[in-house]
């Protein structure tokens, strides 16, 4: 049986990974407190975009 072997940054990139997990929080608001909690999901969502973008182009 072959093994996959899944390529992964050596070096995590802080910003992103605090961006996510607001995120996350923002997601778990939006189902148990307000809907609009949403938008702070999609926020982040497009600023984690730009990070990882801005990442690969340089």
């Amino acid at each position: 049986m072959k093994s996959i072997k899944l390529k992964l940054p050596k070096r995590f990139n802080p910003k992103i990974v605090i961006f996510s997990l607001i995120a996350l929080g923002f997601i778990v608001l939006t189902f148990f407190v307000n809907p609009y909690f949403i938008i702070g999901a999609v926020v982040l969502m497009i600023l984690n975009r730009r990070e990882i973008m801005g990442k690969k182009g340089k």
